[in-house]
């Protein structure tokens, strides 16, 4: 219970120190208490059942809403499409789950991650696995053979996560879902299915998903591409970061569905993630590429024309590259996938606030103030 509160997944064998345990433990419970909250109007609300109000209303509005069930017609989208599963693919990932591949897929799972409203973790499927593992094998190869999902199989508790240190209203907090671990070996199976042809469906641009593709990759081609941003002499270029802090949660259904058949997945397969995404519920607990190619007026960035490079993406973090034709009114440092963007090379200054991070971490740990930053010279790095 402890390791799954303390969230620390390098604490293994010999480094589990019960000091490190407990403060983490309290640590995480004194930042992720909600006593106040704005409601739509500005008003700082106190009472617990009108704080519970406000984040199940706005996470209704965010997460609920009726299916349209509109027809989406699939030529607007197959000049997207950067391959079409061929008879194999199609063959290889509709192919029957077998008892060994649920196995596989349950004790890949991190023995510490939180419950679902179910509160069994994958800790205890694999103790218990030649007790219960025929039944749970059984229950997840009828989910494929049948594609229906059982309801309660796919309840999932909605944890909020202060994105800010001091968070004022609902959108300061990132929803993390607690699925149940039936649910995340579907899902795994899935996933698994799939992983093997990502890289021919997923734009080389975006960095993240894809097994081999690197965070670094995109900070270190960004921060060339920045390098003298702010010198006349040089082309005209023009930077956007873009934020898709909801991208993801308000993909609709239907859209998906005809994304999936734009790129030639079988319909056996299409329905599985179907019946994953539309039967999801869902309880709050509280304090508990672009087509660049065809536009004739589109001008790269000018460092950037040779590679036909106009994004970066990783995850929903986006920056978009193109040659300006107006005067900018940005300025930089800008901050990208935590690290800062600058003209010029990185200064022992630009890099303090995740110095700062880092030493506030350890003091977790430590109970006291870090000599991290006392004293230390990061100025041969840069």
């Amino acid at each position: 219970m402890l390791r799954q509160k303390v969230k620390l997944q390098w604490l293994k064998g010999g480094d589990q120190c019960s000091k490190v345990f407990f403060r983490r433990v309290a640590t995480r419970r004194a930042n992720k208490r909600i006593f106040q909250i704005s409601d739509d109007d500005g008003n700082e609300q106190t009472e617990p059942t009108i704080i519970s109000s406000i984040f199940v209303d706005f996470f209704q509005g965010l997460l609920g809403g009726d299916r349209t069930n509109r027809a989406i017609d699939l030529r607007y989208l197959h000049p997207w499409a950067r391959h079409i599963l061929t008879d194999d693919e199609a063959r290889d990932i509709t192919r029957p789950v077998t008892i060994d591949e649920v196995k596989t897929a349950l004790f890949h799972i991190e023995e510490d991650k939180a419950p679902g409203p179910d509160g069994f973790s994958s800790g205890f499927f694999k103790g218990a696995w030649p007790v219960v593992g025929e039944e749970v094998s059984k229950a997840i190869i009828d989910f494929f053979k049948t594609g229906r999902l059982f309801k309660q199989l796919n309840a999932t508790l909605l944890t909020l996560i202060p994105k800010v240190r001091t968070p004022h209203s609902v959108a300061d907090f990132r929803p993390i879902s607690c699925c149940n671990v039936v649910y995340k070996v579907i899902s795994k199976i899935l996933v698994s299915r799939i992983r093997e042809i990502l890289d021919l469906l997923i734009s080389p641009s975006q960095n993240a998903f894809v097994p081999g593709r690197l965070i670094g990759d995109n900070i270190l081609l960004a921060q060339e591409l920045f390098s003298g941003y702010n010198q006349c002499r040089l082309p005209p270029r023009c930077a956007l970061k873009v934020d898709l802090r909801k991208a993801y949660d308000t993909v609709e259904w239907d859209f998906l569905i005809a994304t999936l058949q734009m790129f030639g997945f079988p319909a056996v397969f299409i329905r599985w993630i179907e019946e994953c995404v539309t039967s999801a519920h869902y309880s709050v607990v509280v304090n508990g590429g672009q087509l660049i190619e065809q536009d004739g007026e589109f001008q790269y960035h000018w460092r950037c024309k040779d590679l036909n490079l106009f994004q970066l993406s990783f995850a929903d973090d986006l920056l978009l590259f193109c040659k300006a034709d107006v005067r900018s009114e940005g300025h930089l440092p800008v901050r990208y996938l935590g690290l800062p963007l600058i003209s010029a090379r990185l200064s022992v200054a630009d890099c303090q606030p995740l110095l700062q991070k880092i030493d506030s971490a350890l003091k977790v740990g430590k109970g006291s103030s870090s000599p991290l930053l006392d004293g230390f010279n990061l100025s041969n790095l840069f």
